[in-house]
């Protein structure tokens, strides 16, 4: 890979970019350069067919309007489907989990079909989830705890073929009462952490990458460990 550009696929920024979360491209794209591995991100918008083609895919956060609008697209245009299916990593934030579900149901009780790719569905609860989400992680390859910020309404149930990412040590996650937070099913990663989430969470960022480039050299980068000290300790 070190020939060539890896590609990271920012989907639907124009849509689903509210809570920042376009930054987990830029840390992915940073994470490599640092490494002096070359990377560019491509930028997908609803003017874009979804490409097949490229290494690894974001997805961020959005509102009810604007999750319909990315879902149509999603199903329209299934190349993030395709590139699931060959194995390409997908990370997929808060409403993105729900788009990328069997279906969710908005604020005013709309029942939308979802993309399929996780097996989830989502409801709304009766209050918002908002401040501090931190989870111990229950994927392979992961050992420290993961940190983010968490900004939803909806509950997210999962079914048998998705698995939890991590188990919650404070905050809501997928549902309040449920224990854990996020999905993963393949090659997709799901989570309700914003911050961005791949900026608090190193390891995640370089265990994506790893699925795309093999083993990575680590990174030194003690303002990346400050920000994630602060997060952790924060209430």
């Amino acid at each position: 890979m070190a020939d060539s550009d890896v590609r990271i696929g920012l989907v639907l920024p124009d849509v689903m970019g509210t809570y920042g979360d376009g930054g987990n491209a830029l840390v992915l794209r940073q994470r490599l350069r640092l490494r002096d591995i070359p990377a560019e991100i491509v930028e997908i918008t609803l003017d874009d067919p979804v490409p097949e083609s490229l290494d690894l895919y974001t997805l961020g956060g959005a509102e009810d309007y604007a999750q319909r609008l990315a879902t149509r697209h999603l199903i329209k245009y299934p190349g993030l489907q395709r590139a699931a299916e060959r194995g390409a990593p997908v990370l997929a934030i808060c409403a993105a989990i729900q788009v990328l579900g069997h279906w969710y149901e908005t604020s005013s009780g709309e029942r939308v079909d979802g993309v399929g790719m996780l097996d989830v569905t989502t409801s709304p609860q009766r209050a918002r989830t908002i401040g501090e989400l931190v989870s111990k992680p229950l994927l392979a390859g992961l050992s420290v705890q993961l940190t983010g910020f968490e900004n939803h309404r909806g509950g997210t149930v999962l079914g048998p073929a998705a698995s939890p990412l991590g188990a919650v040590v404070k905050g809501a996650g997928n549902r309040a009462g449920d224990g854990f937070d996020g999905a993963i099913q393949g090659s997709v990663v799901a989570t309700y952490m914003h911050g961005p989430c791949l900026a608090r969470n190193p390891e995640l960022a370089d265990l994506l990458l790893s699925k795309v480039v093999g083993g990575l050299s680590p990174l030194e980068l003690p303002e990346v460990e400050l920000l994630r000290s602060e997060r952790l300790a924060a209430r």
